[in-house]
């Protein structure tokens, strides 16, 4: 039964927390898009950059007030949990989303999705080899393989797949879930003494400022105009990261990474379902809700004790 000392390890309510977040991160997907429609920086990388820049400075920004309003302070344990918040900004916001835009711009949307659904891949082989609590059961293995042909099914809506690879596109992708992977290794080790929406709150604001400081070798920062809408949208789009972030991260801290890695399929499934709510143009085909059966079974496979 749910109570407070496993608010974040029942598991009802992780996959309740973990659907938050899929919710809210998938909900990014479609208001991105938008926005960048919205700004008209659809060819300005420049743009893009500046763009993710504001809403994860923005992001991070809320949650240190929040974490002040608590009456926490916003002042890490040790001096060296500061280095650990730069590279796990470096890794989780700059490089991440670097090459996840630069990436997309290059290669399809489907094979885009696909690759970085690795990263659930690459968290469990980190965990298992990182943390010895944490091996790689045939079960376990047998669930990611569910949750990523789900992934598969669900881009498999008219559309076709190839096998053209290049550096800038499929290669960014894959280096982005790389990256995430390789924050989230770091969050888990520091996670046991830093409050973990604090450790969002210096990740998303480091990273954010890297990304500034990139945008700045391309284009000004004059060259963005915000409107009364797209405002608005920047708002929504820095608060969905701020609160999904933080749970997040309590998620890593109460449980194990391969765990969690499997409730990383659900991301891309609701952004398609979101797409299609929100978009014109989109539109629900039969195998997105059979890939919506297969993360299931992979998310029970792989979470299950």
């Amino acid at each position: 039964m749910l109570n407070r000392d496993n608010l974040f390890t029942w598991p009802p309510a992780v996959f309740f927390w973990a659907l938050i977040c899929a919710l809210l991160w998938g909900s990014a997907f479609p208001l991105v898009k938008t926005g960048i429609v919205m700004l008209s920086i659809q060819d300005s990388t420049g743009g893009k950059l500046y763009f993710a820049a504001y809403r994860f400075l923005l992001a991070g920004l809320m949650i240190f007030a929040g974490v002040r309003l608590s009456g926490r302070s916003v002042s890490l344990p040790r001096p060296g949990d500061y280095g650990a918040m730069a590279i796990t900004g470096l890794f989780q916001t700059t490089l991440q989303y670097t090459f996840f835009y630069i990436g997309l711009s290059n290669t399809t949307g489907v094979k885009a999705s696909i690759i970085i659904s690795a990263g659930s891949f690459f968290l469990a082989l980190c965990s298992h080899l990182l943390f010895k609590d944490d091996p790689i059961t045939s079960r376990k293995s047998i669930g990611l393989i569910f949750g990523f042909l789900g992934i598969l099914l669900v881009n498999l809506q008219g559309h076709g797949l190839d096998f053209q690879v290049t550096l800038t596109g499929e290669g960014f992708i894959l280096l982005a879930a790389i990256s995430s992977t390789l924050a989230l290794v770091v969050v888990k080790k520091v996670s046991v003494r830093v409050y973990p929406p604090l450790m969002s709150a210096y990740q998303l604001v480091i990273g954010a400022l890297i990304l500034f400081l990139l945008g700045l070798f391309l284009e000004p920062p004059s060259m963005m105009t915000f409107s009364g809408p797209s405002l608005a949208l920047l708002l929504y789009l820095s608060f969905l990261s701020a609160a999904a972030f933080s749970i997040w991260y309590l998620l890593i801290r109460h449980n194990r990474l391969s765990s969690i890695a499997a409730y990383r399929f659900l991301i891309p499934v609701c952004a398609v379902l979101l797409s299609v709510a929100l978009l014109e143009g989109e539109h629900l085909e039969w195998p997105a809700l059979v890939a919506l059966v297969l993360v299931c079974l992979g998310i029970v496979l792989t979470s299950r004790e």
